[in-house]
């Protein structure tokens, strides 16, 4: 498992429960609590950083904060030869 302290911060006053956020989450880092009316962000170490719930979201209720020091964003790539 790749080490990551990623964050994705979330203000339920903004949210308007118009799900699409969760529609656009591909990596299904977001779920859906039906009861709330709200996501769910589970598995938040699995994010890609493509930012789409923040760019879909209408009300600026999601923050994406990547852990810029993770392993994961730290790849090396062997120079071409």
């Amino acid at each position: 498992m790749i080490n990551t302290n990623h964050k994705i911060e979330y203000d339920v006053s903004k949210c308007v429960g118009c799900k699409l956020c969760y529609k656009a989450c591909f990596v299904d880092v977001i779920r859906w609590d039906e009861e709330k009316k709200q996501p769910i962000f589970k598995y938040v170490e699995d994010c890609e950083h493509c930012f789409f719930c923040a760019a879909v979201c209408k009300k600026d209720a999601i923050t994406v904060v990547p852990d810029y020091s993770s392993e994961h964003l730290l790849q090396a790539f062997e120079p071409y030869k």
